[in-house]
């Protein structure tokens, strides 16, 4: 079922971007039920709205660039859309079963769970029809992937220029200029630290910073404290046994393999094989695991005997599934017919759950059901006394019993420990004008599900310029700095000349040899290897020279060049593969800015303003 999502993931997020398949992941990047709030983009009359950005970010902060380039990609994702249906392609429901229940955080044990799927849709605030909805729009989309995602032609006079590119190797010494070398010959004037600290006055300010006070209730904590008797228990098993406790089948199969798109001919080959291997099976069936591991055409399970370990209902499909329930223990089937081809099957064990092994888990779910009506009462009463109260939380929280908290201080763009002051909302809330100059409580801001916060400023330190004496001798060294880097270049551009001159250089100073390549740069930072690789080296030593990062000047000298060696077959194989996908990276962004033309497209800014058409 993943298959095409392993082998093709750099291709998804080419192009896709941000928004991953829903299931790639547990990244839910699909698109809620539909809102009064304005749109922020049209696809073939499909509306994205804000909360899409917000489901797609998962509570990430973002500021307005990255919410936009979410809301490009969503735009993708929904021209993909637009483009398979109107190719004709369609999801059956068995497809879409497959697919949950291969999804890994949906499962215990390697195996679907109910319960974690409830669990599941609950923390991400969906209902199950969304959720199978967001499902079938991945799996649509992958199946149009999958009709552009191959493999591009490269030739291989190609191969061999990137082998000789990327294998080449030098080798080079550096001769290294730092700014420190020119520090004494730096003098800065205060007039210049004066004039610095003007234009830069923003770098020299102290932001709006506050200490927040505030409740947290929190519906785990509720559970937590809520008692719920063994009666209570006891009835709630018994009313769901089926689903807490349902029986499991230990089954072996196995099966000769004929898909449902296989022709008739195929088909009916492999009865004939399955019913000859039925006859054998029942002459003596005690060579079911050796026939299972010699014939089984299933490479999951023919390994093990054909054991399938247990399973519950609705976990196969429905003829493997009806036939495995109605067995005895120890009993084996005929021969079964599915999509997948023809089983024979053999039920080994039978086993279900009694009321010890749930109780903990019975519990657990009582308290949570108990606690989202405490949640939605007790959410009411502390909006309620929030309002009421609005210069504090002390009210809240005898009346709650919540713990009133305090932060150290914060600035808007802090990053707290504590990630639910860490929440955009939350920060947000702290500096509006309500909060920090009403001084009033905030409303429940909602920074998970089942946990609401309120916040008040209990203190504010306003935004403050540095007085100049505080921070001339940091400018005095930033200009020292900056200064010093200027006259290392300046000298290191002298001395590069006249090397490339053929003249010895005063004061050289190499260091020691290296060899390096475009795929092992050892010291080399990305930049450069750029400047050392593009030197041309047709008389030797060559010489090549950049400025850093950190203000130091390096000279590099290339005394030898070695060719790549002859390519092996598995290196070429790894270059024609990584060309090919770049080269179908590419083909897959004109696709889609192609279905631009075919499909309409309202978008607007995430900050507002008029529609833009395409």
């Amino acid at each position: 079922m993943f298959d095409f999502v392993q082998k093709n993931s750099l291709f998804i997020k080419v192009v896709l971007g941000g928004v991953a398949l829903t299931f790639v992941g547990f990244g839910v990047g699909s698109y809620t039920a539909a809102t009064d709030d304005p749109y922020l983009a049209k696809v073939d009359g499909v509306k994205i709205y804000k909360q899409d950005i917000e489901r797609a970010l998962n509570g990430r902060p973002a500021d307005a660039a990255t919410r936009q380039g979410v809301l490009e990609n969503l735009v993708r994702k929904e021209l993909l859309l637009a483009d398979a249906r109107s190719s004709g392609l369609v999801v059956s429901a068995d497809e879409l079963r497959r697919a949950i229940l291969d999804i890994p955080g949906l499962q215990e044990n390697g195996k679907f769970s109910k319960t974690q799927y409830e669990l599941f849709l609950k923390s991400q605030g969906l209902s199950a029809p969304l959720f199978e909805k967001m499902i079938g729009d991945d799996l649509l989309i992958q199946k149009q992937l999958d009709s552009i995602a191959g493999s591009s032609l490269v030739s291989n006079a190609g191969i061999e220029r990137v082998h000789q590119l990327i294998g080449q190797s030098r080798e080079i010494s550096a001769w290294v200029l730092r700014p420190q070398q020119f520090a004494t010959e730096v003098k800065i004037d205060d007039e210049a630290v004066k004039a610095y600290y003007t234009a830069q006055n923003k770098r020299f300010q102290t932001p709006d910073m506050v200490r927040a006070q505030y409740v947290t209730l929190s519906q785990d904590k509720l559970a937590a404290s809520i008692k719920v008797s063994d009666e209570e228990i006891r009835q709630y098993f018994e009313q769901h046994r089926a689903e807490l406790a349902p029986e499991q089948r230990r089954v072996a199969h196995i099966l000769i393999a004929a898909g449902k798109d296989a022709d008739a001919a195929a088909r009916t080959k492999a009865r004939e094989q399955a019913e000859a291997l039925l006859k054998e099976l029942k002459t003596n069936p005690g060579r079911f695991a050796e026939l299972a591991r010699a014939r089984s055409q299933d490479p999951g399970s023919a390994a093990q005997g054909g054991d399938l370990g247990y399973f519950a209902k609705g976990m196969m499909v429905k003829p493997f599934e009806d036939t495995a329930f109605k067995l005895a223990k120890g009993e084996m089937s005929g021969v079964v017919e599915t999509d997948f081809g023809y089983h024979i099957l053999r039920l080994d064990d039978i086993k279900q759950p009694d009321f010890a092994a749930v109780k903990e888990q019975v519990t657990a779910r009582l308290q949570k059901q108990k606690a989202t009506g405490a949640l939605r009462e007790q959410a009411e009463k502390l909006n309620e006394l929030a309002y009421q109260q609005a210069d504090s939380l002390k009210a809240a929280s005898d009346t709650l019993k919540l713990p009133l908290e305090t932060s150290d201080w914060l600035a808007r763009d802090s990053k707290p420990t504590n990630p639910l002051l860490a929440h955009p909302k939350v920060l947000d809330a702290l500096f509006s004008d309500d909060v920090l100059k009403g001084k009033h409580n905030s409303e429940a801001i909602e920074v998970a599900p089942g946990t609401l916060v309120v916040v008040r400023v209990a203190e504010h330190k306003p935004a403050a310029q540095k007085p100049l004496e505080e921070v001339a001798a940091s400018i005095r060294q930033t200009l020292t700095d900056s200064k010093a880097a200027e006259l290392a270049s300046e000298k290191g551009k002298t001395l590069l000349a006249t090397l490339k001159a053929g003249k010895a250089a005063a004061g050289e100073s190499w260091g020691p040899m290296q060899t390096v390549s475009r795929q092992a740069p050892v010291s080399l930072s990305r930049d450069a290897a750029r400047v050392v690789f593009s030197a041309p080296v047709a008389k030797l030593p060559a010489y090549a020279g950049a400025a850093t990062d950190t203000g130091d000047y390096v000279i590099y000298r290339i005394s030898k060049v070695t060719p790549a060696p002859a390519a092996k077959p598995e290196d070429q194989a790894r270059l024609r593969q990584m060309l090919s996908q770049a080269m179908s990276n590419a083909e897959a962004m004109a696709y889609v800015e192609s279905l631009r033309q075919r499909f309409k497209v309202v978008q607007r800014p995430i900050t507002g303003g008029e529609d833009s058409q395409q």
